[in-house]
């Protein structure tokens, strides 16, 4: 049935891997906060079932949140078993899947289960620079995962839908998906909550830190792991501290990765700068953050677009980000923000300096980044588009059977 039609509302399924901290989780309730429920009902369930960061703010929207209650990555075929039964017996109208697992898993089971499947593709898994960002995975284990990846969307997605136009010609080249099929649609930001005043300011936050109140403050939001570049942040702030030696460099953000926590603390350790490091782990106050912070550092080594560089600009942040894949089509060089190349700790320590001195230029960048990202990156015109795309699989599907009847 085509439930647009008949006047109802589609019912989808967003299959995702879990619910912790992440830009992919916090996009999924982004999205789902902004859809019209009399258009759209919407159900959650989570491949594993680890992680519930999300969960009770997904649920508070009236939104049915679920698991399949996997361990881990060895459990993807009970997953899709498990996928199987539940499409079977709540029949939604699309499975949208969100990451790898979920990816691999809702589009072989949407296929057995006659689910029309979209994919929401976040990351540029598959390109050089994610190959060789320091991680443990080796490429024989990559090349596997890339070859699950392009069979299960050959097998079972109808549709794609990519981040940015980086990740959009990403999943084109490597999992040879046509590019007639992916969908662009940018991440977008709760605006409403860059509105707001900040439920704490500065002074309490950097007190309850151990951060001297007088102190600079750089701040970079991102779990911790070798893909996000904090190794470059903390390589560059010796030279930093030797022009601005009261500078602290606060990092928010998942360390679920002990492995690479580790390596970092080693380096923060070998670096001598302990004392201007803190790690805070993933939080809820990053808005807070976001406003006492006096420059925002992203060093990404890869990105599917950056969302957490986007909410900085939207605080009015003046922020310095590597040239990495798609955050060009972000930052606009020296106008809304300052771009310098990707492990390129040199670079980074020059510009944090310069604009550290500058802060009348750091506000007029903040002041243009945050109109350009309120600007490009609302959310109801992200849902606008969603369901748009969500109907006109509806009505493909109808066609179809009503052609095989």
């Amino acid at each position: 049935m085509d439930y647009a039609k008949a006047g109802g509302s589609l019912r989808v399924t967003h299959l995702i891997e879990g619910l912790g901290p992440g830009g992919a989780e916090r996009l999924l309730y982004t999205n789902l906060k902004h859809l019209d429920p009399a258009r759209v009902e919407s159900t959650v369930l989570t491949l594993f079932s680890h992680g519930d960061h999300w969960k009770e703010p997904l649920r508070a929207l009236g939104v049915r949140v679920e698991s399949l209650q996997c361990s881990g990555i060895r459990e993807l075929p009970r997953g899709i078993a498990r996928l199987r039964t539940w499409l079977r017996r709540e029949q939604p109208d699309l499975l949208h899947t969100h990451l790898w697992g979920a990816n691999v898993v809702g589009r072989i089971a949407g296929r057995l289960s006659g689910v029309p499947v979209i994919s929401s593709v976040h990351n540029p898994d598959y390109e050089p620079e994610a190959w060789s960002d320091g991680s443990k995975a080796n490429t024989g284990k990559r090349r596997l995962i890339r070859a699950l990846d392009r069979w299960s969307a050959r097998f079972g997605c109808q549709r794609m839908i990519a981040v940015s136009e980086y990740v959009r010609q990403s999943a084109h080249r490597h999992l040879r998906f046509p590019l007639k099929s992916i969908e662009l649609l940018y991440n977008p930001i709760d605006a409403d909550e860059f509105q707001s005043p900040p439920a704490r300011g500065r002074a309490e936050l950097l007190r309850e830190a151990g951060i001297p109140a007088e102190s600079m403050v750089l701040l970079n939001v991102g779990r911790i792991s070798p893909q996000k570049g904090l190794l470059y942040a903390v390589h560059a702030l010796p030279e930093i501290l030797i022009q601005h030696p009261n500078v602290h460099l606060v990092s928010l953000g998942a360390a679920d990765d002990a492995f690479w926590r580790s390596r970092l603390e080693d380096e923060i350790r070998s670096a001598n700068v302990v004392k201007h490091v803190h790690l805070l782990g993933a939080r809820r106050d990053v808005r807070d953050w976001l406003r006492a912070c006096d420059l925002f550092v992203f060093p990404s080594l890869h990105e599917g677009l950056g969302i957490a560089l986007i909410e900085a600009m939207a605080a009015g942040c003046a922020c310095v980000a590597t040239s990495t894949g798609p955050l060009p089509e972000v930052v606009s060089h020296e106008v809304d923000g300052w771009l310098i190349p990707p492990r390129d700790a040199t670079s980074l320590a020059q510009v944090v300096c310069m604009l550290l001195k500058k802060p009348q230029q750091r506000e007029k960048l903040g002041v243009a980044a945050k109109k350009s990202a309120l600007a490009r990156f609302q959310p109801q015109l992200a849902a606008n588009k969603l369901m748009e795309i969500y109907e006109s699989m509806s009505i493909a599907r109808t066609h179809l059977h009503l052609e095989s009847c």
